[in-house]
Formats: C-alpha cells, sequence, structure tokens
C-alpha cells in the first residue's frame, strides 16, 4: 500500500516537511494531531504517535498490518 492511501484513511492531515505529515491518531482520542507520518527511505511508510500509542494500535484503529506499511512487492526483504 502506498504512503497516500494511508494518508486518506486519517483525519486532520497537515504536510510537516517532504515526505512528511502529521495526523490525527486514530488509536485514541486525539484533539491535536499527535501521529507522525514520513515515507523510509526504502518507500516504507513510517508511523510514530507521539501520544504513546504503539504501532500495533494504530494498525489496528486503521485496519491494516505491519505489511501494508511496505510499498507492493517490498514486504519481507
Amino acid at each position: 500500500m502506498n504512503t497516500d492511501a494511508i494518508l486518506e484513511r486519517l483525519e486532520a492531515v497537515r504536510p510537516a516537511g517532504p515526505g512528511r505529515w502529521t495526523a490525527r491518531c486514530p488509536a485514541h482520542d486525539d484533539r491535536r494531531p499527535s501521529l507522525s507520518v514520513a515515507v523510509g527511505r526504502d518507500g516504507r511508510t513510517l508511523l510514530y504517535c507521539h501520544a504513546g500509542c504503539t504501532l500495533a494500535e494504530v494498525l489496528a484503529a486503521l485496519g491494516l498490518r505491519v505489511r501494508d506499511l511496505f510499498p507492493a512487492g517490498r514486504w519481507g526483504r
């Protein structure tokens, strides 16, 4: 899955620089966007909640799996 498809699932997405965004974390009641989203050097989507939600919690709230963070055909390499 590409980063744009993941960003479409999030609310209050704002650019934070080249290849970086902030958004409301879907894993908790987020009034101020605390989720950082970025594109890694290998093309995978990186997610980090500054409020402390785990990656597993964020992915579950989005209905995604870890493999969905990688570009098509790149999982497990």
